[in-house]
């Protein structure tokens, strides 16, 4: 019988009453181990963990340590910490199954029960550009959603044999008026995702986090044709670039103090918010650049300022095997700048990143 934390049970296929835990989704506390006595009428025996049988589609949610020993012997089991918190709410049960080594059929199992109680509902409290860290959003541009209760612990996405990224993870789904966005990252507190480029031409987008079926209240914002930003090394949407000094006749490297580009070299620099591309590309794809040009380039007019003087720009578009919305912008470092951390200003279409005060370092 079970009672409170113990659970007996004795060889020679005696089931036991099922032990039931109760945890709430999304949520890595360890609930306190089962105390499992594995008994035997006689004399001692051997016995080894056998495995799970579940009910139904659950995925095995247990773990079981020591996993072998000589009964009578008391085991734990327990949960399961990279499972249980990505389960939706709901029961599920399995039978934690023991054996004797070398003998197929289980001799005895206990059953489990787990109860994963609905988590509050999500909500909304900022969307950011992930490069800048500002509200500008614009088509294809990567975002930043920030809030409570929007999804499990950490995961993260990756796009599948067809070259698209996910619009559904950890048991969570984005919409931008309605069209769902390619998810990079979910937690609890963010999501990382790519605006649609079905929202073009449009003023304003409506957001709505689903998570375990639960929806946010819709969160707008104003939407523009562009967005430029650049990401930083910080990440904190200022300062350093994320830049790559990309002499041609050296392998590509950071730029930093330590290591300034050299004036009249290209730099790479990593940005997104630069709104239609030349090519449609599907949303939450990848890529891959083939063949001769027109490439995925930005649609919009793209330029350049490094230390307040025009840069010569040699290309501006996607990545191959990036995301749609993570992008590339190529430029020459003038030759008539001062030296030291220069700002940059990328401007595409009407609108560019003056705000974020980022600097490349030039010799």
């Amino acid at each position: 019988m079970l009672t409170s934390d113990i659970c007996a049970a004795q060889f020679l296929n005696i089931d036991v009453e099922p032990y039931q835990i109760s945890v709430t989704a999304d949520s890595l506390a360890a609930a306190k181990a089962a105390a499992v006595y594995v008994g035997v009428s006689t004399t001692s025996v051997p016995f080894k963990y056998a495995g799970v049988r579940p009910v139904g589609d659950t995925p095995n949610f247990v773990v079981v340590s020591p996993s072998s020993g000589t009964a009578p012997l008391t085991i734990g089991i327990g949960l399961n910490l990279e499972v249980v918190p990505y389960l939706q709410p709901g029961s599920y049960q399995e039978a934690v199954e023991f054996s004797t080594p070398g003998e197929a059929p289980p001799y005895a199992n206990a059953v489990i029960q787990l109860n994963v109680a609905p988590p509050p509902p999500p909500a909304i409290t900022s969307i950011l550009n992930s490069a800048s860290l500002q509200p500008s959003v614009s088509p294809g541009a990567m975002v930043s959603i920030f809030g409570s209760n929007l999804g499990t612990p950490p995961v993260d996405g990756h796009y599948d044999d067809s070259g698209l990224f996910p619009t559904a993870l950890g048991n969570t789904t984005v919409t931008f008026n309605g069209t769902s966005a390619a998810l990079l990252y979910v937690s609890t507190v963010q999501i990382n995702a790519v605006v649609p480029y079905e929202v073009a031409g449009q003023k304003s987008v409506s957001v709505v986090v689903t998570h375990d079926s639960v929806a946010s209240p819709a969160f707008s914002l104003p939407l523009s044709a562009t967005s430029p930003a650049i990401f930083t090394v910080s990440q904190n949407g200022q300062g350093e670039g994320a830049i790559l000094n990309d002499d041609p006749n050296v392998a590509p490297t950071p730029n930093s103090a330590q290591n300034p580009a050299a004036k009249g070299i290209p730099i790479s620099m990593y940005v997104t918010g630069g709104g239609l591309l030349s090519q449609k590309l599907q949303d939450g794809g990848i890529p891959l650049i083939i063949g001769e040009p027109p490439y995925f380039n930005i649609a919009a007019p793209v330029s350049v300022k490094i230390g307040g003087q025009p840069a010569q720009v040699i290309y501006a578009g996607a990545i191959p095997y990036q995301v749609a919305g993570m992008l590339q912008v190529n430029a020459i470092v003038p030759s008539n700048i001062g030296s030291g951390a220069q700002p940059v200003i990328l401007t595409i279409g009407d609108n560019d990143n003056a705000a974020q005060q980022v600097t490349v370092a030039v010799k």
